[in-house]
């Protein structure tokens, strides 16, 4: 059986404005493989950026990507770094729903 972990960085976020929120923190420990699982029920679609750091000095991972309203979708990662993060933004400010976002960890 193969072993993973996994954090939810975004708890049902509930996005009411067109700022930058950032998740909590994931820490990548020994894991290497990360996938990110995301749940938007926003009823706007959502622009995320990865983020990690090694210590408190967060760079962007790749580029930005878009999650349409109601979509339920991954993103996989293969970039090593110890700690890992999200932004999230709206360029219109949602009314309802929210967002969830695990990292899972292989």
């Amino acid at each position: 059986m193969a072993y993973y972990d996994e954090d939810q960085v975004f708890i049902a976020e509930a996005i009411r404005d067109t700022l930058n929120h950032n998740s909590s923190n994931a820490m990548s420990a020994e894991f290497l493989a990360k996938t990110l699982f995301i749940c938007n029920s926003l009823d706007q679609i959502v622009t995320l950026q990865l983020q990690g750091a090694r210590d408190s000095i967060w760079l962007n991972i790749g580029s930005s990507f878009d999650v349409a309203s109601g979509v339920n979708t991954y993103q996989t990662v293969s970039d090593y770094f110890p700690y890992y993060r999200i932004q999230a933004q709206c360029s219109s400010t949602p009314t309802s729903g929210n967002l969830d976002v695990w990292v899972i960890k292989k």
